[in-house]
């Protein structure tokens, strides 16, 4: 009788544990994809087991928004006991994204050998700019970026479209807490045919107001500064940069302050 009892009491435990264990996997399955389709994307996953101690692990996951797609294969998210931790491969590079502990306010992202441009499903604003991108972005209420972009080039659209290759940008920001705008502490480019620096900041809206210091210039960039009447000599020359993140715009005088 004490036997049956036992089993009795245990039996729901069993379950109850069973059934948290597969939730985060029933959950990506047959919630999540619902969930994406009301914020106008579409979530597929496929190769999708528990994991342990507490997650879900997929072989691949791809993500699709207005026209952009980032697909994630080797997905594994689990909750430890300092927040949730996921990490997957994107092509060929890596991505690891933690939180402090289970809020979900703060933490950080880490890529590594990631396409920047495969990015833009997720991103709150395109960015003209390809290469394999490297870098840290903390968010919560002390966000910051650090990085560095390798083998790209800025995507100009105005006059004309137009590529200004490098082999390696860096990057340092900080957002203001009060404003939501982002600090650009400085931003170096290193390339063959344009090498400079710039500072100033980047609104919450993604409109740029950066000074730039051009200190190489070399054809055919030299053309494209003439033909947008740009300065291109005694170097170094100064010239700002304004649109946004998505349309960038060089032109000829430099905003006061970078702002």
């Amino acid at each position: 009788m004490s036997r049956r009892w036992l089993v009795r009491g245990i039996a729901p435990v069993l379950c109850a544990a069973l059934a948290l264990w597969l939730a985060p996997a029933l959950a990506l399955r047959f919630v999540l994809p619902g969930l994406a389709a009301r914020a106008g994307a579409s979530l597929e996953s496929s190769g999708v087991w528990p994991a342990l101690p507490l997650g879900v692990a997929a072989g691949r996951l791809r993500v699709a928004r207005e026209g952009h797609e980032l697909e994630l294969s080797d997905v594994r998210a689990v909750l430890l006991p300092g927040g949730p931790r996921l990490d997957a491969r994107v092509a060929d590079g890596t991505l690891l994204v933690r939180s402090d502990g289970f809020s979900g306010e703060s933490g950080f992202v880490r890529i590594q050998g990631v396409a920047i441009e495969s990015l833009s499903t997720v991103l709150a604003a395109p960015l003209a700019l390809r290469g394999q991108a490297d870098g840290v972005w903390r968010f919560g209420s002390a966000a910051s970026v650090e990085g560095t972009v390798t083998r790209g080039a800025i995507q100009l659209t105005s006059p004309v479209p137009f590529e200004l290759p490098f082999a390696q940008l860096l990057i340092s920001a900080a957002r203001d807490p009060a404003s939501r705008d982002w600090d650009v502490r400085w931003v170096d480019l290193q390339g063959v045919q344009l090498a400079g620096s710039a500072q100033g900041r980047i609104g919450a809206d993604g409109a740029l107001a950066l000074r730039a210091q051009i200190r190489q210039l070399e054809e055919p960039v030299r053309s494209f500064f003439g033909l947008m009447q740009l300065p291109t000599a005694p170097l170094p020359v100064e010239i700002g940069l304004d649109g946004t993140l998505a349309q960038p715009r060089l032109t000829a005088t430099a905003p006061p302050d970078g702002r």
